[in-house]
């Protein structure tokens, strides 16, 4: 028996309460008015919500952002027409101004942590069941209310934290390993390049 199992045998003696998304979560519109000292950003799938003017598809945004969304610490964002492919993120800055395109909703925190909440949303499962609820043959928008539909394994906090622990170190393995086989395809270029070039035989005239 793992870690996590014996955690959740101590502490769902009658097993892990299953509970919707859209019961868990809250639309926020806080518009930003005449606010214009909060930086802009842009979810990016594989960044996160990044500051507009870094995100690397170079989105320009409107100089007039007054109909722009407020977040604040720990809320999420997407895109409706984008989350099937896991374009969703939350906010690990204090504040921040995101496009009306985009949906904004903060979370029950007694009951979900953010990135526990963040990796099931980019699971599989959670994806494939997203997918799922749009109507056949239409193009893709994901409309709020069906949070409603999908259901997800909500376990205390104390399981939440190892688990996103486990996943977090996952992901920073998979990173280093991604880094140190760049670098490895880099050098390999490198002599491949160097020893087929015959460069030093060709200036010695051999």
């Amino acid at each position: 028996m793992n870690k996590i199992e014996k955690m959740v045998k101590e502490l769902c003696p009658d097993g892990i309460e299953f509970r919707s998304i859209g019961s868990l979560i809250k639309r926020y519109n806080k518009k930003a008015k005449n606010i214009t000292d909060i930086k802009v950003y842009s979810v990016s799938k594989n960044e996160g919500l990044i500051p507009a003017d870094e995100y690397r598809e170079h989105i320009i945004h409107s100089q007039d952002t007054s109909n722009y969304t407020i977040m604040y610490k720990g809320m999420f964002a997407y895109n409706p027409a984008r989350l099937n492919i896991g374009s969703i993120a939350y906010l690990k800055d204090n504040q921040a101004l995101v496009s009306p395109m985009y949906v904004v909703f903060e979370i029950d925190t007694t009951k979900l942590m953010q990135q526990f909440l963040l990796y099931l949303l980019q699971s599989s499962v959670v994806l494939n069941k997203i997918i799922s609820l749009t109507e056949s043959g239409a193009r893709f928008r994901f409309d709020f209310n069906r949070w409603n539909s999908i259901l997800i394994p909500v376990p205390p906090l104390e399981i939440q934290a190892e688990i996103v622990s486990i996943l977090d170190t996952c992901v920073e393995l998979s990173t280093n390993l991604q880094a140190e086989l760049q670098a490895r395809k880099k050098q390999y270029e490198y002599y491949r390049d160097k020893l087929l070039s015959f460069d030093n035989i060709l200036k010695r005239g051999g």
